[in-house]
């Protein structure tokens, strides 16, 4: 079955009954009408998500991405296994996603998408079980700090090196506010106060802190002409043009973006921080981590410093037995 695709307007889901929600999704499904079935997950999604109305416009995007793609397998299987509890279904769909070499963090995020979806199938009444309850997530092959490659103090300073005023900017809302790629874009003057050196940053799951700044980006926040204080912070306002900025600034640095991109400012932040304070809790703070778990991803073992610390046990205890 070839899977409809056309955009279309989404449905009004909250003037249907029961009984015409059921009759529409039902429809949807034996014609293959992808659209409506993404719009009826979407609003299922607003609705009784964690995020709820304050779910972002990135996260409506990602799970409208990833039902498209799980529907576009499933049809092709046949639009009745849907209705079932079929748990072949949805684990085939994930070791395909695995053959195909997909990374365990992206199937992981696909299946979140579909396990919306059975949600939504639940809500329009249809089913009463999601079979991926019972479909395992997919598990890392790395450990997780691997993951987080961050820009070196060195690397940093080489970017800042080549940096205009405004990619100065960029950088040190990324390395030293940990700023993610959306915060950046839409913090606005009137959201930083230069006497308490904070900005107040609305981030994930629409939740809003204040953010304190470093000595390096009060200096260049103040050192910015008036005149050229416009309503935003950063002159770009689409995520690709800062992506391609910060690749440009590395080729000219000699510095590597691959595997680092845009969210390794943010990683450098809490590396270097880290390093600094021994802390996980200021880190946490900082970053404005919902839970200090996720901030433990930094704090990867240092060799140097353990056997440092295990080489003064052993001087300890030899200068321990030379006293008896």
């Amino acid at each position: 079955m070839v899977v409809q695709e056309a955009m279309i307007e989404d449905t009004d889901w909250e003037s249907l009954s029961k009984k015409e929600r059921a009759e529409m999704v039902k429809k949807a499904l034996k014609k293959g009408d992808a659209e409506t079935l993404v719009s009826l997950t979407s609003h299922n999604l607003v609705l009784y998500g964690r995020g709820g109305a304050a779910t972002s416009p990135h996260t409506i995007r990602s799970y409208r991405a990833g039902v498209r793609q799980f529907l576009r397998y499933a049809f092709a299987k046949g639009w009745k296994r849907l209705l079932e509890y079929d748990t072949d279904l949805t684990i085939g769909y994930i070791r395909g996603l695995q053959k195909a070499g997909v990374t365990p963090g992206t199937i992981n995020n696909r299946r979140s998408a579909a396990k919306a979806f059975y949600r939504a199938l639940r809500w329009a009444g249809l089913i009463t079980a999601d079979p991926f309850a019972d479909t395992p997530r997919a598990q890392e092959q790395v450990e997780k700090w691997e993951k987080r490659e961050a820009y070196s103090k060195e690397d940093l300073a080489k970017l800042m090196a080549v940096a205009d005023p405004d990619e100065r900017l960029f950088l040190l809302l990324g390395s030293h506010a940990g700023l993610r790629i959306s915060e950046m874009i839409s913090v606005t003057w009137a959201r930083v106060d230069m006497q308490a050196r904070t900005m107040k940053i609305t981030g994930k799951g629409n939740k809003t802190a204040l953010v304190h700044m470093s000595s390096a980006l009060h200096e260049a926040l103040e050192s910015t002409p008036a005149e050229m204080r416009q309503e935003y912070l950063l002159p770009w306002r689409n995520p690709k043009t800062l992506r391609l900025v910060l690749r440009s600034l590395c080729v000219h640095a000699g510095v590597k973006y691959a595997k680092r991109q845009v969210h390794g400012l943010r990683h450098s932040c809490a590396t270097n921080l880290l390093a600094d304070t021994g802390d996980l809790y200021v880190v946490a703070r900082h970053l404005r981590h919902s839970s200090v778990s996720t901030t433990e991803t930094y704090a990867k073992v240092n060799p140097e410093r353990l056997t440092s610390a295990l080489r003064k046990w052993a001087d300890e205890a030899g200068a321990e037995s030379e006293t008896k």
